[in-house]
Formats: C-alpha cells, structure tokens, sequence
C-alpha cells in the first residue's frame, strides 16, 4: 500500500528535530524586551505595554463598532521563531472590563481560511477573570514523518494543520464585541514536544466498521458478535426500564399547566418565560436531535481506497452509492464520487436484514427512555412519518439566482429582489413540504446558516455585482429617489459619478463610512424582504406551524435580528458555545429563540477531531452537555435546544471533510454512556428544572 502514499516535501531535519529540541517553553514576545511598536497592527483598538509588573503585558482598548477588534502581532525582527516540534501555542489573557467577553486567539495567517480557523481558539471571560488560550498545532500529540498525503478530512492523525516554518504572527480578537472591552494579553509560547512517528505500516488505516486500526478505546467494536450482543444488551435495557414520567402524547409536561390546545404546537410566555405549547395545550421545551439518519455515515472511496482495511464487494450492495456533495475540502469539483455508508452497513451487521425498521424502531424506543422529544433537522422521513416522535420540517430554497458579489462559507446570498426569487420560494417549499398539517410537525426551518454579514455587507456586495443584478437595480432606484441628483449622492459618498447609469456600471464600493447610512438602509430592506417572502411562501401551505427561521450562525447583527423578528415565529440559532444562559435578543425584541445546532467532541475514542466545541475526554463532554443545557433551561427566551448530531461524522469525512465526534452513538450504533446519562438526567428534569430556575 505505501506506493500509493504521496509525501509533502519536508525538511530533512524534521527527523532529528525531536532530539534538538529541549521539550521547554519558547517565548515568542517579550514585551519588556521587544520594540512592540514595530511588530503590533492595531485592528479597530488600541494597545498599550503594561508597565511595572513582573509579567510581559499588552493592554488592548477595542472599538465595539465592528465585530472582531484586536491586535496583530507580527514576529519581531530579532527573534528567529524555530516552532518545529512544538505541539501546542499558548497565551495568558485577562478581562479587565466590566462586562463578560470573549477574547480569540489565530496563530498564523494561513491562506486557507479553513486551516486559519482550525489554529484558533478562544476563552470565556468574566470581569477580571484570567485564563489561557491553547492553539495545537497538528491533530495529535505525535506526527509522521514523512508527511502522507492524507486527503478528505479534517482531523488527520499524525497530520501537522499548516505550515509551522510560515507561522510569523499571532493575532487576539475579542469575539463578536459588542462593547469597549479592555484585555491584556501575555506569556505568548509555544509548548510540548512532538513524538515522531514514521508511516511503516500505517496505510490501511480504517477497519471494516469504519473505526480508526491503530488505536484500541473503550467501546471500540472488534467483531460482528459483539455488535449483536450489544444490540441485545441495549433492548433488554430499554424494554426494562421505565419511560420519563408526565409527558403527554407529543412529549409535553402533562404533570405541569395545560394551557389552549389548538391541535399544532405554538408559542406562548408564561410566568415571564416563553415556552412551546404542544397540540394538546401542555408545556412543550424541544429537546432534540439532528440528522438521526442511517445514511450520515456516508465517506468518499474514490481517490481513497487504500485508506480502509476491508470494503464488501460492491455488487448490489446497497450501503454504496454516488454522491455529488462537497461543497467543500478534497473532493470538491471531483464529484460524481463513490461513497460507502459505514454506519449502515453495521446497522445491518447488528439488526440484521430488518435493519432500517429496527433503527427507526430504535431511534423511538432511546428518545423516549433518554427524555428527548424532538427528531431535529435533515432527517430520517421514514422515523419522522411514524409519528411517534415530534420533529421539524427542514425546507432548503433552491434554483434562485445569487447577488454576485455576495460570499460566504456555504455560498452567496439569494438575490431576493429576482422576481424568480418569490417563484423559487414557492416552489421549493412545496416539494419540500413534508409535515405541513401534521400536528406531530413543530414548524420549518427554512435555509441554514446564510451568510448575513456585518451590517451594509449585502448592500456593499450589491454595488460590487453586474449592472444586471436585480438588487444593484434596486439599490440603484432607492437612491435615485432619495437624492434625485448623481450630484447630490456624490457630496454625500464623497464619490465622482457622471450618472446613474456610471453607478450601475462601477464595481467599486464607496468610502463605506460615507455611504453608511444607505448602506445600512438597504441591508435592512434586503432583510425584511427575505424574511417576508419566506412568511408568506410558508403561510401558503402551513399556516397553523411555527416558522422556525434560518438558523443563524457566526455574529448576527442586530438589524437582520430585528427584521427576522417581524416574520419569524421562534428565532433560531445554531450557537456552539460553552453556554447560552445569556444569550438574548435586541433591545425592544421579545420572541421565542430555539438552539438549532450545538454539541462538544473529544479524542479519546477513536477520533482527531472533537468539532467545533472541544472537551477533553467523554466525562468532560458530557459535564458540558450538562451546563450548556442547564444555561438554555435557565434562559427564559429559549424554548428548545438540538444537539449536532445523532452519530459521529465519519471517520474519513463526510463529503466536505467534517470528521467530528460529535455523536450521541459511535460508528457502530453503540451509546456514549458518559454523554447518554447526562442527556436521561436533563430529560428526566427538564421541565421541573426549567420552571424553577
């Protein structure tokens, strides 16, 4: 198999590296030292050194105006920075204003955006708080060497994140500011040794479940037999033991008020928290899960087959198939590609040929024993039309045309002033409408993480599109009746246009302070019209159900929330922090807010990449399930919350490369036990809990 590996070009030093370094702290400031003049770029903030003290401090100022102010600091001139075989970058920070925050740390400015966040990470900070942020700097306390050409995924064992040699600066942001917040950061170093291993042997890595070869944990699965006696452990534990109590027919609180049943799930604050009502007129908090689907554990083959140990024939096996998503990563322009769905085929292992029955029948039978309620986004239809457990409708708006100018990590912004907009709405919601007059449906999630974008973004990529696109038209005719004269716009943006027509024409975005308050206007038209269209497309076909919104992601701004609050029923957020108990809305804001995506992974099982909230092992996993829950139960504008997801992400990745552990259940079906009995402990008291606190 090692003919087929493709080594990086590497310096040859790399192999003696481990021995030449002396495995203790490399500072890389010192700022009593260095000239911090020279090296520091200030980013919407101002720094000063922290004088007279035994610690080498900068203190930062931020302007809450934009959303991530902070500093850069560049590697100073006399420090020749050697970071091979360092593990991981670590940095002190303190929170010195009045006001929580969070303070983020990049190490590197790699190219790919991707990879710069993965050489990230951030703390929480209370009010005079200090903690340190840690960046590691490969996927493993260990590399190889040489570096195999590993394609596909995230999380890589044995695979450095980016170029270490190229790393010259290290930036500190405070996090979707909000306020003047003030930090100081110090004890900028890089840590821990590297253990080098070399490749011999390493290829095939995947074994036939689509586990990780070379590492044994616990609950690992090393044959079919024990796949089965598992099965048989676990239906005798759900067949035995007793439901959670006082839950009505649709997993309300039927122990607690009943309030007006109107035959679908609503919305009301009570006693100054706002709540679901299910069809009955029961308390309803959505406790759920996303992406419970038997073919999640669906990972490329092709270009990869030397990766896995043992694949099945592939003649009428129906766990392979073709796939043309990947919107991101290695197999992007690469499609059709051939996948095979691990997951799957030890559903079939374990169930035997009733397999896919068996998982829905399951999938009830844990919920139910576990205090879960709801089946969340992109789901199994088969599991939802069973209608034993609530779910949510997930309606994606296709075939509309894009503003040119727009960008964002899962692509560009709908062009909602198209008149093909208002069809394309329409027409996706009704082929996608599966749950409309169902009283089992809680509502439809419609869209998932656009990219909304600081404030004037969208009118900013509008003026930077062709002079055909209908927003630029739009904006074009907004200003033309607000200023009448090209004269009149170009005293006020400080801009040289001969027309309106030359403003049409121009791809160049004005001086953005100057032209701020169209800017902003338009965005807010640009908002309102998306959120109005998508109400009115919905209210066609489901006019009794919640519109549960788009599940915002990353900053949102307080203008797009306050033009989703005029049309959405609940605000969604797909919020992965380590809590949510003060997570609010606007100021004149009073809505519903439901937790579309959160979760936390760890590496001790099998897995290199632990997902976008990181904890060290599965206790700790399950220790911040358990707080992060309790915060969204304590919060009294939140009315549910879906974990991301049912199952791990394959091992070799899905198709745009997410590798997390991230499951309630591993590869092979089996529990995390830590993380389950935190989730029955929080299903078992969610409604006492939430009612109390």
């Amino acid at each position: 198999m090692l003919k087929n590996i493709i080594f990086y070009a590497i310096p040859m030093f790399w192999s003696i590296y481990a021995h030449a370094q002396q495995n203790r702290p490399l500072p890389l400031f010192e700022f009593e030292k260095d000239d911090h003049r020279t090296f520091v770029t200030e980013v919407s903030a101002r720094y000063e050194r922290v004088a007279n003290t035994a610690l080498s401090r900068l203190k930062i100022v931020t302007d809450p105006k934009v959303t991530k102010p902070g500093i850069i600091l560049k590697r100073p001139k006399q420090r020749k920075w050697n970071l091979e075989g360092y593990y991981e970058v670590k940095a002190d920070v303190t929170n010195l204003g009045s006001t929580k925050m969070q303070v983020e740390m990049f190490v590197g400015n790699d190219p790919d955006g991707l990879i710069r966040w993965y050489c990230s990470d951030y703390v929480d900070l209370e009010p005079s708080e200090t903690k340190t942020i840690t960046v590691a700097l490969a996927w493993s306390p260990w590399v190889h060497f040489p570096q195999p050409n590993i394609v596909g995924m995230r999380g890589i064992p044995g695979k450095i994140k980016t170029a270490i040699d190229k790393i010259d600066q290290i930036a500190f942001y405070s996090r979707y500011a909000i306020n003047k917040d003030v930090f100081t950061i110090g004890n900028i170093r890089a840590v821990g040794q590297l253990e080098v291993r070399d490749t011999t042997g390493f290829f095939p890595f995947i074994d036939r479940f689509g586990q990780y070869r070379h590492k044994d944990w616990k609950g690992k699965t090393h044959t079919v037999d024990e796949l089965v006696k598992e099965y048989q452990r676990e239906q005798a534990e759900l067949h035995s033991s007793t439901t959670v109590p006082d839950r009505s027919a649709y997993g309300g609180w039927s122990a607690g008020p009943r309030l007006k049943g109107t035959g679908f799930f609503r919305t009301e604050k009570y006693q100054g928290k706002w709540w679901m009502v299910d069809p009955e007129g029961y308390l309803f908090w959505s406790n759920g899960v996303n992406c419970v689907s038997p073919t999640t554990g669906t990972t490329g083959i092709t270009h990869r087959e030397h990766y896995f140990q043992s694949l099945p024939s592939d003649d009428n096996n129906p766990f392979y198939s073709q796939s043309s998503w990947a919107s991101h990563g290695f197999y992007k322009g690469k499609v059709p590609y051939t996948t095979y769905n691990f997951y799957g085929g030890n559903l079939n292992k374990k169930y035997g040929p009733e397999w896919l029955e068996k998982f829905r029948e399951t999938v009830h039978l844990r919920f139910r024993h576990w205090g879960l309620n709801t089946i969340g986004f992109v789901s199994d239809r088969g599991a939802i039309d069973q209608r034993k457990t609530p779910y949510v409708g997930s309606i994606w708006i296709r075939n509309t045309i894009k503003i040119e100018g727009s960008e964002g990590f899962w692509g560009k912004f709908h062009d909602v002033y198209d008149e093909r907009f208002k069809t394309a709405v329409k027409a996706s919601i009704l082929t996608q409408q599966k749950g409309a007059g169902d009283p089992w449906c809680i509502g439809f999630f419609i869209d998932n993480e656009l990219s909304w974008g600081d404030v004037g973004s969208l009118a900013i990529a509008a003026l930077r599109s062709p002079a055909t696109q209908a927003a630029k038209i739009e904006f074009v005719k907004d200003l033309r009746k607000k200023y009448k004269k090209i004269a009149a716009l170009n005293t006020v943006w400080g801009t040289r246009y001969r027309s309106w027509e030359a403003l049409l024409q121009s791809k160049t975005v004005p001086d953005e302070k100057r032209a701020e308050d169209d800017l902003f206007s338009f965005y807010e038209k640009t908002a309102l019209t998306y959120f109005k269209i998508i109400k009115e497309g919905l209210h066609t076909i489901a006019p009794d159900q919640n519109y549960l919104g788009c599940r915002f992601a990353w900053a949102n701004n307080d203008i797009v929330l306050k033009s989703a609050a005029r049309y959405i029923d609940i605000i969604s957020f797909n919020k992965y922090e380590y809590s949510v108990a003060n997570v609010g809305l606007p100021t004149g804001v009073d809505k519903p807010i439901m937790i579309g995506e959160f979760h936390f992974g760890a590496t001790d099982r099998g897995h290199f990449h632990a997902g976008v909230k990181a904890a060290k092992n599965q206790e700790e996993r399950a220790l911040f399930y358990q707080d992060y829950m309790e915060g969204a139960l304590k919060n009294p504008l939140i009315v549910g919350a879906h974990w991301f997801q049912y199952i791990d992400q394959p091992f070799t990745g899905r198709g745009d490369g997410e590798n997390y552990n991230v499951g309630l259940v591993d590869v092979a079906d089996t529990p995390y036990k830590e993380l389950i009995d935190k989730v029955k402990e929080i299903g078992r008291k969610l409604y006492t809990y939430r009612m109390r606190h």
